[in-house]
Parts: C-alpha cells; structure tokens; sequence
C-alpha cells in the first residue's frame, strides 16, 4: 500500500523537529499496517478516520481515508484540529 501526503499534512511534516517527524512516521507505519486502527469520523468529515497520538505532552491527530491507498490528509496538533479540518475539507 503506497501512502500518500495531501499538502497540509506534507506542510506541517516538513516544518516539524526531527523527532517528531520520526514519530509521526511511526504512527503512519501503524495506520499503513491496520488500516482501521483509526476512529470513522461522523457529519461533515464522515469517510475519514481520525488517529491519535501523543508526544512530548502534546496531543496530535492524524486525519486519512483508504481508497486504494493510504491517503493521509492532515496532521495537527488536537488543538482545533476537528475544525481546521471541516473547513479545509
């Protein structure tokens, strides 16, 4: 399964600090082994998935769909991240 980053989530990668670009790819890692690891999202944002992890206090959300690939659409910290994403959408 080839994985694939929107803007957003390629933007917020490519400006993180070096250990949280390895444990944001962790996380990915996870998603592209199961999938359905994540929570469906409901109303607005209904067909995505929303995965969560912490690091160094903070908590951040990884927002994807499959559809032949791992598509991942953004990544945040929790912090409006619900409504970022809405509005993005």
């Amino acid at each position: 399964m080839d994985i694939l980053f929107l803007r957003q989530a390629h933007h917020f990668i490519k400006k993180s600090d070096p250990p949280l670009k390895a444990k944001i790819k962790e996380e990915v890692l996870k998603i592209a082994d199961t999938p359905t690891l994540g929570e469906p999202l409901h109303g607005n944002l209904k067909g995505l998935r929303s995965h969560h992890f912490r690091f160094v206090r903070t908590h951040y959300r990884i927002a994807y769909f499959v559809k032949n690939d791992l598509i991942i659409v953004t990544v945040a910290s929790r912090e409006n991240f619900y409504r970022d994403l809405e509005r993005n959408r």
